[in-house]
């Protein structure tokens, strides 16, 4: 099992949809699909020096230092980057923050998303934690695989929207509750409408994120919130 990327310019902000759409009409054999840009060479040259070719390697190491499937083919239009699962956080993380370096989009196939995206796209709903990089139009796989990682090593995850509403789950120690409870919270717009309460059930807190996103109250009815006073300084 890999975890595939895809990389390349666009002028102008993409959906996911029409990402999509670009890679089937280049995997059908249309030319001319993506246009080459300096950006996608210099952003090769990056990925490659980060996470060298598995060629590089003798057969005791490679195991253990290389991170690709295959090794990326170097282009001036597109790079597909296929690593290994095992390595796929690390790797993600590190190709996401070099797209965003470069000026250009990565489309994630598995997930359905353009992460990052082109200058100035605004996403209607951003999924941000304290461990991983943020995630523009989170679908529901992505909001559970984001709360298996909530814990101890990732101590929190905000779904936010563009218009500044937001819900957030917070763990243990981080969120001020005991191992093992989730703290959940909401603000609508501002500071004196923002309020809490806890759980152990990690499935509300799947449950709060999704709803919430596909703008379904029913989370509201769910619990009992208590007001929390922030202070505005």
């Amino acid at each position: 099992m890999s975890f595939d990327v895809y990389v390349w310019h666009e002028n102008e902000p993409i959906s996911a949809d029409e990402a999509q759409a670009k890679l089937e009409r280049w995997g059908d054999g249309e030319t001319g699909v993506f246009a080459a840009h300096e950006a996608v060479g210099s952003f090769y040259a990056a990925l490659i020096d980060r996470f060298p070719p598995l060629e590089t390697f003798n057969d005791d190491d490679i195991d253990r230092l290389g991170v690709w499937s295959v090794t990326p083919e170097r282009s001036e239009a597109i790079v597909v980057a296929s690593c290994v699962w095992s390595r796929a956080d690390e790797v993600g993380a590190a190709v996401m923050a070099l797209v965003a370096a470069h000026g250009l989009v990565c489309y994630e196939p598995g997930y359905h998303i353009v992460n990052p995206n082109a200058l100035g796209y605004l996403a209607p709903f951003t999924l941000t934690s304290e461990r991983f990089p943020a995630v523009p139009e989170p679908d529901d796989r992505r909001l559970e695989w984001m709360m298996s990682k909530v814990g101890r090593d990732n101590g929190y995850a905000i779904l936010k929207r563009a218009d500044g509403w937001f819900v957030q789950v917070g763990y243990g120690m981080f969120a001020g509750v005991a191992n093992g409870t989730y703290a959940l919270e909401y603000q609508e717009g501002s500071l004196d409408r923002h309020f809490r309460c806890e759980t152990p059930d990690r499935t509300a807190a799947v449950r709060l994120l999704q709803e919430f996103r596909v703008g379904d109250d029913a989370w509201k009815q769910r619990h009992l919130w208590r007001p929390v006073h922030l202070d505005s300084e």
